[in-house]
């Protein structure tokens, strides 16, 4: 099967055109499938018009300010690790429509760095970007230049990165493929490749008999490029999953794909390609690997919970009843914010993980320290 998925875009829809792919080169690996649902040019879900949180909320969504308003007292502890560099650059990976960059910049004054603060953003699909939120925005990480010193930063990123399927035979790994039939996607098996293999070796030692497993693509390339942006550097990295012992084990045995559209979830994830977001938990032992093999020695890792109330949201609600135009409605709005974003059973399950390249993490508050 040749590994050239590229297609021109055309009159022809996008299942369509995938279905032109796969009766040309064979089933297409379901990373190819998600790779054009996302970001098609045309139709992939995160270029289309109209705004991503119609479909899913994020930590960023639930509160116009909170989640910013943290993120930049944790950015403050980066500058220290950093040695306190000027510029401060920050490099936010998924920048998405640049919400998050504007909870943070309208945050910067209260610290000595936000006068020196550039702020770069990475997204793939930039249509409804809101520019002025950034100082320059890039399509590739590839494309941002060397640094003395950087801090990375990403939130619910890396679940976006298109997933390979594999699941466990009495023979051995097979892999997941997405074929047409008149028109309609379906799933069919192929003998897994050795990268897959290879994965679920190290990974997914846990998985049953019949239980898939998803094989996150391009995070070592994020790796690499990530290492090169300067001598030191701590990433942040923030999204939901866990270790491998817990998102290949026995009790996710089915996988954890799933299809989002309008705060529902799918397993059809093969329906209407481009109509709706297509996620998995992310592996962090894949990216403290990663991290390791390009230079992030130590990192520090633990549940939004503990590192949001390290950060003060404890201290949100009081200084909000303090607040002469606070009512019995806004602090009950306040509050469900607050429990969104630290519920084990909500956001605050999501995992926090912090990596750095040539600095210690002493500084770096609400996360378990870990050396490799």
């Amino acid at each position: 099967m040749s590994s050239d998925h590229r297609f021109v875009t055309s009159a022809d829809t996008l299942s369509q055109r995938l279905a032109a792919q796969a009766n040309c080169h064979g089933p297409l690996p379901f990373s190819v499938f998600m790779e054009h649902a996302l970001y098609d040019p045309a139709e992939g879900f995160y270029s289309r018009g109209d705004a991503p949180y119609a479909d899913y909320f994020t930590s960023v969504s639930v509160h116009p300010t909170l989640f910013g308003r943290l993120l930049a007292d944790h950015l403050h502890d980066v500058w220290r690790t950093l040695g306190q560099p000027d510029p401060f650059r920050i490099v936010e990976l998924g920048a998405a429509d640049g919400r998050l960059a504007r909870q943070i910049r309208d945050e910067a004054a209260r610290f000595p760095w936000g006068r020196s603060l550039t702020y770069a953003g990475v997204e793939r699909a930039p249509a409804s970007y809101a520019a002025d939120s950034l100082d320059v925005l890039y399509s590739s990480i590839d494309q941002i230049p060397a640094s003395d010193a950087t801090a990375i930063l990403s939130n619910e990123f890396f679940d976006a990165l298109p997933v390979r399927l594999a699941r466990r035979t009495p023979t051995g790994w097979v892999e997941e493929c997405v074929t047409f039939d008149g028109g309609k996607a379906s799933f069919t098996d192929r003998p897994a490749p050795a990268e897959l293999r290879g994965y679920a070796d190290r990974y997914a030692g846990a998985t049953p008999e019949g239980g898939r497993i998803e094989v996150r693509q391009g995070v070592e390339p994020i790796y690499l490029h990530a290492a090169r942006l300067g001598s030191k550097i701590v990433m942040t990295s923030i999204d939901y999953g866990g270790g491998s012992a817990t998102v290949h084990s026995e009790r996710l045995a089915a996988g954890t794909l799933l299809a989002y559209r309008r705060h529902r979830a799918s397993e059809n994830v093969l329906a209407n390609p481009g109509h709706a977001d297509l996620t998995a938990h992310v592996n962090f032992t894949q990216l403290i690997d990663a991290g390791q093999n390009h230079g992030f020695t130590r990192h520090r890792r633990g549940q939004q919970a503990d590192f949001l109330s390290a950060l003060g949201i404890g201290e949100h609600l009081v200084r909000f009843q303090e607040r002469p135009d606070a009512t019995v409605e806004t602090y009950r709005t306040e509050r469900e914010a607050v429990f969104q974003l630290v519920s084990p059973t909500d956001l605050g399950r999501f995992q926090v993980l912090t990596q750095g390249k040539g600095v210690d993490l002493d500084l770096i508050r609400g996360l378990d320290a870990h050396t490799a």
